[in-house]
C-alpha cells in the first residue's frame, strides 16, 4: 500500500505571514540584483533601514508604514507605490525618480536628495524637516502642508506643485524655482532666498518682510496688496507682476525690473530704485514720495495721478509716459527727460534742477514708418 508524505514547516503558524513577507523582501532584493522588474508586492511595516536600492525599477508595490530610514537609495525608479506612512530619516536619494506615488504623511527628515523626481505624488503632510535637496525636481506634487522647515534647496524645481499650508520656515531656497504655486497660506517666517524664481505664484496679502528677495524672478506673481516694507529686492525681476495696493515703501530695489507691472496704488514711498525700469507699467496712484529714482526708466509708462513728491530724478526717462495730473513738487531733476510725455494737469512746483522737453526732431524721426512713408524718389 503506498504512503502519503506530507511536508510539514518546522516554524509555528504565526510565523507563516513573517515568512511570506521575507520571501518577498528577498524577491524584491534578487529582483534588483538582476535588474529585473518587481512589481504587486506587498511590503508593509517592513524594516528595509540602512537597506541599499539600486538601479532597478518597482512598480504597484506598497511600503505602507515601513522604515527606510538611513537606507541608500541609487537610481531606483518607483511607479505607482504606496509609501504612506513610511519612514525615510536620513535616507540618502540619488538618481532615483517617484512617480505617480502615494506618499502622504511620509518621513523624510534630515534626508539627501541628488538629482531626484518626484511627479505626480501624494505628499501631503510629508514631513522633510532639515532634508537637503539639490538639482532635484517636485512636478505636479501634492504637498498640503507638507513640512520644509529648515531645509535646503540648491538649484531645485517645485513646479506645478499644491503648497496650501506649506512650510517653509527657516528655510534656505538658492537658484530654486517655485511656478504657479498658491503661497497665499504658506509659512514663509525666516526662509532664506538667493536667485529664485517665483513665476506665476499667488502671494496675494502677504507679509513678506522678512524675506530677501535679491535677483528673485517674481514674473508674473501675484503680490496685490502684499507688505514688501523693507525688502532687499535688488536686482529682482516682476516682467507683468501684479502689485496692485502693495506696500514697497522703504525697499532696497536698484535696477530692479518692472516691465508691465501692475502698481496701481502701490506705495513706493522712500523707495531706493536707482536704474529700475518700469518701462509700460502701470503706475496709476501710486506713491514715489521721496524715493531715490535716479537713472530710473519711465518710457511708455501709465503713470497718471502718481506722486512724485521729493524724490529724485536725476537723468530720470519719461520718454512717452502719460504723467497726466500727476505731483512733481520738490523734486529733484537733473536733465530728467519727459520727451514727448504727456503733462497736461502734472504739477512742477518747487522743483530744482534741469528737465529736457519733446525733441521735435527725434519726434517726427520716431514717426517714421518705412511701411507707411515711401522716399521721395520712390513718389514719381
Amino acid at each position: 500500500m503506498p504512503r502519503c508524505w506530507a511536508r510539514i514547516s518546522a516554524a509555528p503558524i504565526s510565523a507563516g505571514p513573517f515568512l511570506r513577507w521575507r520571501a518577498m523582501v528577498e524577491s524584491l532584493f534578487e529582483h534588483l540584483s538582476h535588474d529585473w522588474p518587481y512589481r504587486d508586492g506587498v511590503l508593509d511595516g517592513q524594516d528595509l533601514s540602512g537597506a541599499t536600492l539600486a538601479k532597478g525599477t518597482v512598480l504597484k508595490t506598497s511600503f505602507r508604514g515601513s522604515s527606510f530610514a538611513g537606507a541608500q537609495i541609487r537610481d531606483m525608479n518607483f511607479v505607482d507605490c504606496d509609501f504612506t506612512g513610511a519612514s525615510f530619516d536620513g535616507a540618502q536619494v540619488a538618481g532615483s525618480t517617484f512617480m505617480n506615488c502615494i506618499a502622504g504623511e511620509t518621513l523624510w527628515r534630515e534626508a539627501q536628495f541628488e538629482t531626484v523626481v518626484l511627479m505626480a505624488c501624494a505628499l501631503d503632510r510629508a514631513n522633510f524637516s532639515g532634508a537637503q535637496l539639490a538639482r532635484s525636481t517636485l512636478m505636479r506634487c501634492g504637498l498640503a502642508q507638507a513640512v520644509f522647515a529648515q531645509a535646503g534647496f540648491e538649484t531645485c524645481g517645485l513646479m506645478e506643485c499644491g503648497l496650501d499650508q506649506i512650510d517653509l520656515t527657516q528655510a534656505s531656497l538658492r537658484n530654486t524655482a517655485i511656478i504657479k504655486a498658491d503661497l497665499r497660506r504658506a509659512l514663509l517666517d525666516g526662509l532664506a532666498c538667493d536667485t529664485i524664481l517665483l513665476t506665476d505664484c499667488d502671494l496675494t496679502g502677504r507679509d513678506l518682510r522678512s524675506l530677501t528677495l535679491a535677483r528673485a524672478n517674481l514674473s508674473k506673481a501675484i503680490l496685490n496688496q502684499a507688505n514688501l516694507s523693507g525688502v532687499d529686492l535688488s536686482g529682482a525681476l516682476l516682467l507683468e507682476a501684479s502689485l496692485v495696493g502693495a506696500d514697497l515703501s522703504r525697499v532696497v530695489a536698484p535696477s530692479a525690473i518692472f516691465v508691465k507691472a501692475d502698481l496701481r496704488g502701490a506705495n513706493l514711498s522712500q523707495a531706493s530704485l536707482s536704474n529700475a525700469v518700469f518701462q509700460e507699467a502701470v503706475l496709476a496712484g501710486a506713491n514715489f514720495d521721496g524715493a531715490q529714482l535716479d537713472m530710473s526708466v519711465f518710457s511708455s509708462a501709465d503713470a497718471r495721478a502718481v506722486s512724485f513728491r521729493r524724490a529724485r530724478l536725476d537723468y530720470a526717462l519719461f520718454h512717452h509716459a502719460d504723467v497726466t495730473s500727476s505731483d512733481f513738487s520738490g523734486a529733484r531733476f537733473l536733465r530728467t527727460d519727459f520727451h514727448c510725455a504727456t503733462t497736461e494737469g502734472a504739477i512742477f512746483v518747487g522743483q530744482s534742477g534741469s528737465a529736457l522737453e519733446t525733441d521735435m526732431a527725434r519726434a517726427v524721426g520716431e514717426l517714421y514708418d518705412p511701411r507707411v512713408v515711401k522716399p521721395f524718389e520712390l513718389r514719381r
